[in-house]
């Protein structure tokens, strides 16, 4: 066969393996292509967008719920501090001792006539504890009008110089508060000399020995104590022009003797001829104003 005739059987017989396809239905074909492809996407992307919204929904009702509670809230608030209801009509205040009740509510920062409500209760403690006065201190607010104060004060002891101001001092020492007119106690002086802060601490004994009637001596004729290494605790009675020295070696022994002394002194009339009495080393030890019979 020829070459040529060869080539046309060829292509006739590729020609005839193609599937011809009508237009219409070629079109109807990729119409339900399209569709397949590309309406679950639109489905999707529809459920998307309606989950947002109810989101957006969700949480605008939250937004306007939380809107709505804090207003009330802030409306309740102002009504309580600015109605009578709550105005403060009572302040008990307990334990107050050197402070008046007035000077405690001023130093607290509180009043008769304000919103009870409106008080901070740690604020006014805080205020408190700030005052050199005051060592501890509790407020309890009962509503619907009444504050209740309790105090435990610093209580003074002594009055101590220093750097030429007068200052009140506890039982050891320890500065509390210049001296002022408002609050004026006549008290001792107390003098310690330098190196004597081990003997500090026989303060409090002292003080509880002349209050409990140990030495027989009125606290209020004390006009001096003195603390030294050398002598202890020595206390000047301004109406006797007298000294008492104590040593803290045997302090109840001490005590004890020098009370037996005293005592012994007065039964005598003698008292108004001492200058000093020392206790010491188990023994006492008096110096009078004029020597009697050559003796001191």
């Amino acid at each position: 066969m020829p070459l040529l005739l060869k080539n046309k059987k060829s292509k006739g017989n590729r020609y005839k393996k193609t599937k011809t396809v009508p237009v219409e239905k070629a079109a109807k074909k990729r119409s339900s292509f399209a569709l397949k492809v590309h309406l679950p996407d639109f489905v999707k992307s529809f459920g998307k967008l309606r989950k947002f919204l109810a989101g957006v929904a969700v949480v605008a009702v939250l937004a306007g719920s939380l809107w709505v509670v804090g207003y009330s809230f802030i409306w309740l608030y102002d009504y309580a501090v600015t109605s009578d209801f709550f105005k403060t009509r009572h302040i008990d205040v307990t334990g107050n001792v050197r402070l008046t009740r007035e000077m405690v509510l001023e130093y607290a920062g509180i009043k008769e006539g304000g919103n009870c409500l409106a008080v901070s209760i740690s604020g006014v403690e805080q205020n408190l504890k700030r005052t050199p006065w005051v060592e501890e201190v509790s407020v309890k607010r009962l509503l619907p009008d009444r504050f209740v104060i309790r105090l435990k004060e610093r209580m003074p002891s002594f009055w101590v110089h220093k750097d030429g101001v007068l200052y009140y001092a506890n039982e050891v020492g320890e500065l509390i508060a210049p001296v002022e007119s408002k609050n004026f106690l006549s008290l001792p002086t107390l003098a310690i000399e330098p190196g004597a802060e081990a003997v500090r601490p026989w303060l409090t004994q002292i003080l509880r020995d002349l209050q409990g009637g140990g030495i027989p001596v009125e606290v209020g004729n004390i006009a001096q104590v003195s603390v030294s290494t050398a002598k202890g605790i020595e206390i000047y009675l301004e109406d006797r022009e007298m000294r008492l020295a104590i040593a803290t070696d045997d302090w109840k022994g001490n005590i004890e003797r020098l009370g037996v002394a005293i005592g012994d002194l007065a039964r005598r009339h003698e008292l108004k001829d001492v200058r000093e009495v020392h206790a010491v080393n188990g023994s006492v030890w008096v110096v009078l104003n004029t020597p009697i019979n050559g003796g001191v």
